[in-house]
């Protein structure tokens, strides 16, 4: 395969494949007080589907990196989607808590195939402005899908019941299985596949450790939109039920945030023809860090109304579209395409994983105000600004 038959995949596809699973994420989250009610459980226990499957997203993609690097993207993407499918359907029955937790975690596991794989075929086809170009595409997907998905998400709760947030789900997994089967192309030539041992995959994953680089930009894009986490583990609570707001409504209030994640990802992009990506970056986890500070604010003012807590993460999400596909970009552009799927499994490890330790620590928390969901965002948010000061001052500075 020549380097120019390597094309990148159609932006639509990589869009879907990027969606379904960030659309799992939170689709369910309008029903979780149904779910807790139904499965006889507390709403404290229920929030871990939120952690639990953070965390399984985060361990399989330090699977599904390697098992790309071994035997190509496409196959991996297409079982990857297949067991997405399949655990979506087990949720749907669940007859106890328990089955529904171990159904999250599976589907997890095989939605991340999409996303892990789909950045490294950006890398085999891409790479500079191109890659972090193309990384936007990618961005608007994995922005749009956790926070459009409680809208329709609280619809489908009122109207037919948590279980249809499930059954919509592998739905929209078995569509874009049927299109990923005719259309998608391999993009990792078989001479360039590295099969790696467990040892060498340990050796690759202690080398990547090593790159202080690609670690620095792997915790910015974590620390910088760890916002989400905090924001999807506390919004049900903040607004439905301490703030009165309707399953519906709420839904509605969250489908403010993707057109901003959008422009700021769109505004990324066309800032990248005149304007060094790092500095993109920057302003990106300045913004990040000013919305955490306004979401702790109007915890500490023990705000009443929806309208600050929006804004706190509105604003925080509005920065991490400057920062999602540009630090990826740059993570990915340290290493070469043949270990790119195991540098985008450990990027997203730590991405994933940061995000199921805000979800979690933000779950123990009891909830008296936003201010829990405060906290967890300044905390997050202002790691992600030091972060970035310390690559762009320190570590770039001075060899690597």
């Amino acid at each position: 395969m020549s380097e120019d038959q390597r094309r990148l995949p159609p932006i639509w596809l990589l869009f879907a494949m990027m969606f379904v699973g960030q659309f799992a994420t939170t689709v369910y989250l309008p029903g979780l007080p149904d779910i807790a009610r139904d499965l006889n459980t507390s709403l404290s226990l229920a929030q871990t589907l939120i952690p639990a499957y953070l965390a399984s997203f985060a361990i399989a993609q330090l699977i599904m990196g390697p098992l790309s690097d071994r035997f190509g993207r496409r196959p991996v993407i297409i079982a990857g989607l297949a067991i997405f499918t399949i655990a979506s359907l087990a949720c749907v029955f669940a007859p106890d808590f328990a089955t529904l937790l171990v159904a999250r975690i599976v589907q997890a596991f095989g939605a991340c195939a999409t996303i892990v794989v789909g950045r490294a075929m950006i890398r085999d086809t891409s790479s500079g402005v191109a890659a972090a170009q193309a990384m936007a595409y990618m961005a608007i997907a994995l922005g749009i899908g956790p926070i459009t998905a409680p809208f329709i998400g609280g619809y489908l709760t009122i109207w037919f019941g948590w279980e249809a947030t499930f059954i919509v789900t592998a739905l929209i997994g078995a569509g874009v299985f049927a299109s990923v089967m005719p259309l998608l192309k391999e993009t990792l030539p078989s001479e360039m596949r590295d099969p790696p041992a467990m040892r060498q995959l340990l050796h690759a994953y202690i080398h990547l450790a090593r790159n202080r680089v690609f670690m620095a930009y792997s915790l910015t894009v974590a620390f910088a939109t760890g916002a989400v986490a905090a924001y999807v583990t506390a919004g049900p609570i903040v607004f439905i039920i301490l703030m009165d707001v309707p399953p519906e409504l709420y839904g509605v209030f969250i489908t403010i945030m993707p057109p901003l994640f959008m422009i700021a990802t769109y505004i990324s992009r066309r800032l990248s023809i005149h304007m060094p990506i790092d500095r993109i970056i920057l302003i990106g986890v300045i913004i990040s860090a000013t919305g955490g500070l306004i979401q702790f604010v109007a915890g500490m003012m023990a705000v009443t109304m929806p309208w600050p807590v929006l804004l706190g993460f509105g604003v925080s999400n509005f920065g991490s579209g400057f920062v999602f596909a540009n630090c990826y970009a740059q993570a990915l552009n340290t290493v070469p395409p043949a270990i790119a799927g195991a540098a985008s499994g450990l990027s997203g490890f730590i991405h994933m994983g940061w995000g199921a330790v805000v979800s979690l620590a933000v779950a123990s928390m009891v909830h008296t105000s936003s201010l829990q969901m405060g906290i967890g965002q300044i905390a997050t948010t202002w790691f992600g600004l030091a972060t970035m000061l310390v690559l762009i001052f320190v570590f770039k500075r001075r060899p690597a």
